[in-house]
């Protein structure tokens, strides 16, 4: 019988909880394999970080970390116009051999401790809509559903994709039409419209603050459940990373000189050990465009139309076969975009969101709920 105990993160763990999430995120065949140096930058150098943020279950037989939940960004939080500090709740992962035990249940009651500690007035996570951890741990411990979430895939740079996938070659014709035709036909229509003239783009890796600064300006205006960036906040998310993938491409789109629209992509790879599989994946990390610069439906759905032809002309330039973003379904004009420039709509999950402060009435969004990408995907 395995000796569990349940403790803190300490400087050492860092080759454990980035060989747990592995495991963890391996029981499906094909996952992201985190280095601990990966690990320690996602974590130990977020900002704020304190130990207590990780909670760990060890199997001290063997000196093994077999589980762990990561409450991991604390910040603030801007949720149908009010301020709140909220918990993020992150890479709830349980070592294959040790699932079923009740390790993840115990983990979750140091972490809810935890979050009121530190008076957090929210918490959030995603989660899959049908899985065992909604439906036996999150809903138990009083998270609620607040949207769906939906993954949209695309495939910008079909030659890296079936490079990836030789054994599928043959389909490239098929993906070429359905990958490109609509990026041609909408390109023309944007050069026959007098209402973009003035309208222009920048693909670059710097400017990094000037984005910053639109990003917080404008998503606040449109969505909720915002965490607006800080420079330190920015800095560690999209500057100090610790790998080349990670660095970012930023997308600007531009009215004459002034910001009204964004995106910001970087890479990872993705493995499937079981089937020699390695695939470069692109993650969207946010679109964002201000609506009040368009007079109507029409040419809003022309403007983001614009900003995805340009986010997929990165992405095919950093060498991207597959292209993932997530998104909450409330997000209508966003999503209706993206499915006219053939991204592949898939609904892949829950937000789900718990109130940790009783003077909170309604957990019901009244916009689109802003979801970053270190919470659905678990990268900055």
């Amino acid at each position: 019988m395995e000796n569990i105990i349940y403790r803190h993160y300490k400087k050492g763990d860092d080759g454990q909880l980035a060989d747990l999430f592995n495991r963890a995120f391996q029981m499906n065949g094909v996952g992201i394999v985190r280095t601990s140096e990966e690990w320690n930058w996602r974590y130990v150098k977020s900002p704020y970080f304190e130990p207590e943020m990780i909670q760990i279950a060890e199997d001290v037989e063997k000196n093994k970390i077999v589980g762990a939940i990561h409450v991991n960004l604390v910040e603030d939080i801007i949720f149908n116009s009010k301020n709140y500090l909220i918990g993020d709740i992150n890479d709830v992962s349980c070592h294959p051999d040790y699932t079923r035990k009740g390790i993840a249940t115990n983990l979750m009651e140091m972490a809810m401790k935890y979050m009121k500690k530190r008076n957090c007035d929210l918490s959030i996570l995603t989660a899959d809509y049908k899985g065992f951890a909604r439906s036996k741990i999150y809903l138990k411990f009083g998270y609620i559903d607040v949207d769906r979430e939906l993954m949209l895939i695309n495939f910008p740079n079909l030659f890296k994709l079936f490079k990836d996938l030789k054994k599928f070659a043959s389909l490239f014709p098929i993906f070429f039409v359905i990958s490109y035709f609509p990026r041609f036909i909408y390109r023309i229509l944007l050069k026959l419209s007098k209402n973009f003239n003035n309208i222009s783009y920048e693909i670059v890796n710097n400017k990094h603050f000037e984005y910053m600064n639109a990003a917080n300006k404008i998503i606040k205006k449109f969505y909720t459940g915002v965490t607006p960036y800080d420079k330190n906040k920015f800095t560690w998310a999209r500057i100090n990373v610790p790998a080349e993938r990670l660095k970012p491409t930023y997308i600007i789109i531009r009215k004459r000189k002034e910001i009204i629209g964004g995106a910001v992509i970087t890479h990872r790879n993705l493995h499937s050990f079981k089937y020699g599989l390695k695939i470069r994946i692109g993650i969207i990390h946010e679109v964002f465009l201000d609506k009040s610069q368009f007079k109507n439906k029409r040419d809003l759905h022309f403007g983001y139309i614009f900003l995805i032809d340009k986010l997929l002309k990165a992405a095919t330039r950093r060498y991207i076969g597959v292209l993932l973003y997530n998104s909450c379904y409330s997000d209508i004009d966003l999503i209706k975009a993206l499915k006219s420039m053939a991204f592949l709509k898939f609904g892949s999950g829950t937000i789900m969101m718990k109130k940790l402060n009783e003077e909170i009435k309604s957990l019901k969004p009244k916009k689109p709920i802003h979801l970053p990408t270190y919470i659905t995907f678990s990268t900055p």
